[in-house]
Formats: C-alpha cells, structure tokens, sequence
C-alpha cells in the first residue's frame, strides 16, 4: 500500500538522483569533502611544527592544550555527527523534492556570480541573527551554543564544533534558507556552499599567513573570529564567515588589533 509507494518512490529517486554523478548527492557530500581535506593540511602543519609556518600561529601549542576544555577525539566525533545530520537532510531534501535541482538549472558565469554575492549575504544576516541569538538568550547559549566556545584556542577541523541543534539550526537549516532565499542555481549551490565550507576552515584554522587569498578578499577572518573566542570579545564579533558589517551596524565590533596578545601568566 502507501508504505511500499513510498518505498518505490525513494528507490527509484535514488537510482536517478542520489549517485556519484548527481549534483544533487554532491551539494552536500562536496563540502564535507574539502572540510575534511583542508583540516587535515592544517592538522599537518601543526604537527610538523615547521618554522616558515609557526611563526603564523596565532596561538602557541601549549595554549591549545591549556586552555580548550575538551579533546580533540571529542571535537572530531562532534563534527562527523554534523556532517551525517548535513548529508541526511540533503539526501532527505532530494527524496521530497526530487526537482528541486532541475528548477534552477546552471545559467551561465555572470549569473553565478551575483547569485554567489546574494547567497553570501544571505548567508551572513541568517548566521549573524542566530548566533548573536544563541548569546543574547542565556538558556540557549548554556544549552547549546557553550559548547561551540569550549575551543577557546580555534584549529581547523573545530570549526563545525557543535551542538547537534546549532548544527542543524546555524548551518544546515541556515544553508536551505541561503539556497532558496538566494535562487542559487544547484551547480552555483555546491561550489558556493564548498567555497563558504573551506573558508570556515580557514576562519578557525589558528594560522595568519601574510598571503592568504581568501582572507585578503573577506574581512572577516581568523584573526578577526579569533577575537570571538577570546573571553574578552566574547560579545563581540558575531559576523562570519564572509563580511563585518553587521557588527559594524550593530555595534558589536572589535577589531583584532584591539584584543592584546596575553602575557604568559594570563595563557
């Protein structure tokens, strides 16, 4: 009856939309992909502790060890669970919604690239709305969000470090909403959503090279989120990943600059 209808439709739209070759799969699996990816170049670098890079460290090591308050073999488990909640909705997006792709097919470079700005500051006022929320409220920031700054000290493959519901709220429902509200064609959305992934990474990664395209192009960065972390701009700096100003507007900016290095008796 209904259940096997429902069974026949999730097969068949499996065969025709859930592949490898379907940008429908890859619009979720691409950017868990890079995450990946480009966590483990910076998790190399931390260990090979080479000296072109460390002198680009924002923090040392020890102040990684002494002042986060959880493992990375926690942080590491936390994040897979986000990735699994990202792919299930995604795969659960194609199933009840099977055309959904075809309704906004690839139209061309230019067309992207303004999609790509509308996405980007879609993307910018859902997060900023909800994070600063998850710190207005309390409740919601002992429940959920506390979590997230258990990483005092950011490196890379932390920057999904979650609550399972901020996961869902902050970056998965936040990348439909940034999908549909944008009008991002699929192909644009699975480049975008990469791109908006990788610079994350980068926004946590605890490195400030003096060329780094994507932090040269953005002013909100590693430096400028490592601000956030930090308990003394921990009211400020909400924006991210992209632009600043909506804590320029709102008065919740703190340039890096302003936050000074800790003496080694405060690390």
């Amino acid at each position: 009856g209904a259940v096997a209808g429902v069974v026949q439709h999730c097969q068949q739209v499996a065969a025709d939309k859930l592949t490898l070759r379907s940008t429908e799969l890859w619009v979720s699996l691409m950017p868990v992909v890079f995450y990946w990816a480009v966590a483990a170049y910076f998790d190399s670098l931390d260990s090979l502790k080479l000296p072109v890079c460390e002198k680009y460290r924002i923090h040392s090591e020890q102040e990684v060890k002494q002042r986060n308050m959880i493992s990375k073999g926690h942080v590491v488990w936390r994040v897979l669970l986000q990735h699994v909640i990202q792919v299930t909705v995604g795969v659960m997006m194609t199933l009840v919604d099977p055309g959904f792709c075809d309704a906004k097919p690839y139209k061309g470079l230019l067309h992207t690239v303004v999609e790509f700005i509308m996405a980007m500051l879609v993307m910018d006022a859902w997060q900023y709305l909800i994070h600063r929320l998850m710190h207005e409220s309390k409740a919601l920031y002992n429940a959920i969000h506390s979590h997230h700054h258990q990483l005092v000290v950011c490196y890379a493959y932390g920057a999904l470090y979650n609550h399972p519901l901020e996961a869902l709220l902050l970056d998965t429902i936040g990348g439909v909403v940034t999908f549909y509200v944008s009008g991002i064609s699929c192909k644009g959305s699975m480049w975008f959503f990469t791109f908006s992934t990788v610079k994350t990474v980068l926004d946590h990664s605890g490195y400030r090279f003096p060329v780094n395209l994507l932090h040269n192009m953005f002013p909100n960065n590693a430096a400028y989120h490592d601000v956030h972390h930090d308990p003394r701009g921990f009211r400020k700096n909400y924006s991210q990943p992209y632009f600043t100003h909506w804590d320029k507007f709102l008065g919740t900016y703190m340039a890096p600059e302003d936050l000074k290095p800790l003496s080694k008796k405060q690390q």
